[in-house]
């Protein structure tokens, strides 16, 4: 219990600080996707149930918090979250630096496509800002090399209750 509380808290301290601090102290194209970071990992080693759940209020805060479209980043990141751990049943995951680097650059890059066409498909598009093309490599960069910290507390974390 002691677990999820302290997750759903992170949850909320990564959306406060990607939604308000980053977009102060960065450039748009160096804002590290914390939340992106969040669900790769959710997706790779957290339980069906307990990770969708997390996702679906992480999301749901990002959106609340972001401006966005209210329910684009809940679609997106669930989308994000089921395709890791339908990969995950084929695959086997490891806990190696170059795994979770590859683990988010694919999620950023299938989020990226997900962001272009989601709105488009539901005819949005106009009254929805997507950052240009070149920002990707940059913030892709960025968010692996954030990745790790967060990966080493969560698997903290998940040792608490075991």
């Amino acid at each position: 219990m002691l677990r999820i509380f302290l997750l759903l808290l992170n949850a909320y301290l990564l959306v406060l600080i990607q939604s308000s601090v980053t977009s102060i102290l960065l450039p748009n194209f160096l804002k590290p996707d914390l939340m992106l970071i969040w669900v790769a990992y959710l997706g790779a080693y957290g339980s069906l149930t307990e990770g969708a759940l997390l996702t679906l209020f992480g999301a749901l805060l990002y959106d609340v918090f972001s401006g966005s479209p209210f329910g684009l980043f809940l679609f997106v990141y669930l989308i994000i979250f089921f395709t890791i751990k339908l990969v995950a049943k084929f695959l086997i995951f490891g806990d190696s630096l170059r795994f979770q680097w590859m683990l988010v650059a694919l999620s950023m890059i299938f989020q990226a496509f997900l962001l272009i066409a989601v709105p488009t498909a539901l005819e949005f598009h106009d009254h929805f800002f997507l950052p240009e093309f070149a920002w990707i490599l940059p913030q892709i960069l960025i968010t692996c090399a954030a990745s790790w910290p967060f990966f080493s507390l969560w698997k903290k974390l998940q040792t608490l209750e075991h």
